[in-house]
């Protein structure tokens, strides 16, 4: 059976709702556990950076059809049909080791969409905190790629919470985009490679670090601060403790569950 046919199989149209239907043109690894494809949609793509959209499947057994979000981690600038989704592996996960292993160059996937409120544009302005961890870095890559499309000299850094240099999402094209602009810091922290000097921080995202990555952020502008948190329930949880007690109002924290 080709990968085509195996994945044709596992479509789950829904004809209540308008979905597109997604050709992939390109699959690549990310990095240890995460895979990106790039999917040409029938008609340009109409996506905030940040926005997510919905992928619908059919799987085996119980509940028998899968809706999973999955955050496009490409920049909606300049217009195209082409978007990128990242989809990191969850062990015994439904959707994503299909999505990982099993879809190939020719297959089609069946997409809604788009939502999702982490989100920035120009008229957003700035300074720009991003906090993520797990998957919560593809939205964050996508405002970062979009920053950079438009030229934004907005102050913008990007707290990233990995494993160790193997897990981290995007790690190339971040590093590359943080060398050639000086508004962008790039800053990883290490949970597992306590001796790895290729990281900032070696622990889980705290109060002092935040405040530290702040203090980058102010020296570049000192203008009310914009904050959006992306990642799994407890660091999301903890990130926003820690920025609540470092006085940073609710009103300017969004924030978005990733696995």
């Amino acid at each position: 059976m080709s990968s085509n046919e195996f994945f044709q199989r596992w479509l789950a149209p829904d004809k209540g709702r308008l979905w597109l239907v997604a050709t992939v043109v390109g699959v690549r690894p990310e990095c240890s556990d995460a895979t990106t494809l790039r999917l040409e949609l029938p008609v340009p793509a109409d996506f905030v950076a940040g926005q997510y959209y919905l992928v619908r499947m059919r799987i085996d057994g119980a509940p028998g059809v899968v809706e999973q979000a999955y955050s496009v981690s490409s920049s909606p600038w300049p217009p195209s049909s082409k978007i990128e989704i990242t989809i990191r592996e969850i062990p015994d996960g439904r959707a994503s080791p299909l999505l990982a292993r099993q879809v190939g160059e020719g297959d089609q996937i069946h997409l809604h969409g788009p939502f999702g409120s982490l989100t920035w544009n120009e008229a957003d302005g700035g300074p720009l905190l991003m906090i993520g961890a797990g998957s919560g870095a593809a939205p964050f890559a996508s405002i970062v790629r979009f920053a950079s499309a438009r030229h934004s000299t907005v102050p913008m850094a990007l707290l990233c919470s990995s494993r160790d240099r193997a897990s981290i999402l995007f790690r190339e094209p971040l590093e590359e985009l943080d060398r050639c602009q000086d508004q962008l810091s790039v800053i990883h922290t290490f949970t597992r490679s306590p001796r790895d000097l290729s990281a900032h921080f070696h622990r889980r995202i705290d109060a002092s670090m935040i405040n530290e990555v702040i203090g980058k952020l102010s020296s570049w502008d000192p203008a009310p601060l914009s904050l959006l948190i992306a990642g799994p329930l407890e660091m999301v949880a903890s990130a926003r403790q820690a920025c609540q007690a470092l006085g940073i109002e609710g009103g300017r924290i969004n924030y978005e569950l990733h696995a």
